[in-house]
């Protein structure tokens, strides 16, 4: 800017006062992003090699999410928003555990029996649980939008003893059926001085697809975005959660096909979520190529505006437990200005009275400065 123009502008801010160099001042907005560990973990039932093992297998992801107490991991995690003061808030993991009793032998896509039906009878509901925490905590945010990922149901053997099984599969020991709805969801806090508007939604062309006896099943993963605007700023927060298991080279596609879809766009972006890979210089990859769709965002321009060391918890019941990498993050393109940066959910005065941790992951908070 020419030198006149600023001693110009300097001038007039002088005197019309305070109000004037208020609005000249770049608005700041706080976003957070949180993942909710959806309270097992699936590997003993979706890496089995056949159906029968699957239904043990599902028992035991069954037994474990009981442990796992998300009714009572609502409640700090409720604390952690509102603690936060977070404008917009990206979450994962939001899962919805549904349960069918007698089995009637699962439903599509693993199970093979024609006929059989979804369940339908509400076990947990996360997002209903933690919005019920939140009220509780005066922490006042609304849901934005909702994306369904994955889904699966399967026969389960919570007793692993085949002879109390029911229905078609009750000599695998089925005691009844467990359905999984992984999603995506966006909060905004009412009374922030964001307004959002549009919201959009999309799944990846790219994805996981392990075999349960001989059926594949898609883990559909996704991304959920607004268009939000501070006075007169406008940006697109969107948040995702990209894939966890598999070929690293599944989450770099999936990265590669954010910056040629919704993160292709002239406007501020912010974008939030569980990338499941980070900077390679932050801690040792867990398998070679973890990094490649941090590496993807970062080349296409994104800057990283979080804290590290977000991840993660082997077992949410160690109180040595401790985080010793990063794979949630806060980046934006044209990279902005950090203010602050936090990571939350790792303060032992965080865990549940029966010694849980919240989740799994950390939340990271960032506070930072619109161009």
């Amino acid at each position: 800017m020419p030198r006149r123009f600023v001693f110009a502008f300097a001038a007039a801010a002088a005197l019309l006062g305070p109000a004037a160099a208020e609005a000249a001042k770049p608005p700041e907005v706080t976003v957070m992003t949180r993942n909710l560990f959806l309270g097992a973990d699936l590997a003993p039932a979706i890496n089995a090699p056949d159906i029968p093992t699957a239904i043990d297998g599902a028992g035991t992801v069954w037994n474990e999410l009981q442990s796992t107490k998300f009714p009572e991991r609502a409640a700090p995690l409720a604390r952690e928003i509102k603690a936060s003061g977070a404008d917009l808030v990206g979450l994962q993991e939001v899962a919805l555990w549904r349960k069918q009793t007698p089995s009637d032998g699962g439903a599509k896509p693993i199970s093979p029996l024609a006929g059989a039906t979804p369940a339908t009878a509400v076990e947990f509901d996360f997002l209903a649980l933690l919005q019920s925490e939140l009220k509780k905590a005066g922490a006042k945010y609304k849901v934005a939008v909702v994306q369904n990922e994955f889904e699966a149901e399967l026969p389960v053997d919570a007793d692993h003893d085949d002879a109390t099984g029911t229905g078609p599969l009750a000599s695998f020991g089925a005691d009844f059926d467990a359905r999984l709805t992984m999603r995506d969801v966006i909060l905004v806090r009412t009374g922030s001085k964001v307004k959002v508007g549009k919201a959009r939604t999309g799944h990846y062309k790219t994805r996981y697809e392990p075999s349960v006896g001989g059926i594949k099943i898609p883990v559909d993963r996704g991304w959920t975005s607004v268009e939000a605007k501070v006075g007169t700023r406008a940006f697109r927060f969107l948040n995702t959660h990209l894939e966890a298991f598999g070929d690293p080279k599944i989450r770099e596609a999936q990265a590669k096909e954010l910056t040629k879809g919704p993160l292709k766009t002239s406007e501020q972006v912010i974008l939030v979520g569980d990338l499941n890979s980070g900077d390679a210089q932050d801690h040792e990859p867990e398998q070679p190529g973890d990094e490649l769709a941090f590496k993807a965002l970062t080349k296409f321009g994104f800057k990283n505006n979080g804290a590290r060391q977000s991840c993660c918890f082997k077992s949410l019941f160690d109180p040595a437990g401790v985080f010793d990498h990063t794979v949630d993050h806060v980046l934006s393109k044209p990279g902005l200005k950090t203010v602050k940066a936090s990571v939350t959910g790792h303060d032992a005065s965080e865990r549940t009275p029966s010694g849980l941790w919240p989740s799994d992951h950390g939340g990271v908070v960032s506070r930072v400065r619109l161009r």
